[in-house]
């Protein structure tokens, strides 16, 4: 994406959608996702074009400024849990640190009313310490951290093997695939092993609900739960 298309995307008032993330019972526990879209493309089936047409500072850019709506969206509409996306590459970033350490350290958000989700579908070199230490500090004050679209792309077995990982989310894309049936409910059956919370997204109607139960997931999202 050329850079004045991308300035004149972000310096827009962001827009977020908002997912709610139930239980088995299909109970709410007021744990919801923002989604970040660009106002030109609300709607649009094809949105992770957008993402990935970024490139590395561009990311960071913009998941800076989607950090600086945190403490607004907490406000208004006051979940008991709000998932957030990042970036693997802005975790490198130390202007992206900066300013994740900045609102830890004054108390501008509640860690503990956080989950992290770090997109698993872009690759990630290793983490440096500062990223370590960044993601150490924030579960010490009771945030979570998710691997998003975990078994689809670049998992991050590095943070599973430092116990720094909350919840995995599996992508019901998925379970459409024949023969995916062992390798779905291998996932789940993973996060229970770990005791970590497993989450099914993307789910849109009541047989990939039903699906996902018989698989063993934990907690489902998805248009179906509006």
């Amino acid at each position: 994406m050329n850079l004045a298309a991308f300035k004149t995307t972000i310096d827009q008032k962001l827009s977020f959608q908002f997912q709610e993330i139930v239980n088995a019972d299909k109970q709410t526990q007021n744990w919801i996702e923002m989604l970040y879209r660009p106002v030109h493309m609300m709607g649009h089936p094809d949105v992770e074009h957008y993402f990935k047409a970024l490139n590395t500072q561009q990311k960071v850019d913009l998941d800076i400024k989607i950090f600086q709506e945190i403490e607004h969206v907490l406000q208004t509409q006051n979940p008991h849990k709000l998932s957030v996306n990042l970036m693997p590459i802005s975790l490198l970033s130390p202007q992206f640190r900066s300013q994740f350490w900045h609102l830890l350290e004054n108390d501008i958000i509640d860690a503990s009313r956080i989950c992290i989700e770090i997109v698993e579908t872009h690759s990630m070199p290793p983490l440096c310490s500062g990223a370590i230490d960044l993601l150490q500090k924030f579960r010490s004050l009771g945030g979570w951290i998710a691997l998003d679209d975990f078994g689809s792309g670049f998992a991050h077995w590095e943070l599973l093997q430092m116990g720094l990982i909350d919840v995995i989310k599996v992508a019901n894309q998925n379970l459409q695939h024949q023969g995916v049936n062992q390798f779905t409910y291998g996932l789940s059956r993973f996060a229970e092993s770990m005791n970590i919370q497993s989450v099914l997204e993307g789910v849109e109607t009541f047989a990939d609900f039903q699906c996902g139960r018989a698989q063993g997931f934990q907690n489902f999202q998805g248009w179906l739960f509006r």
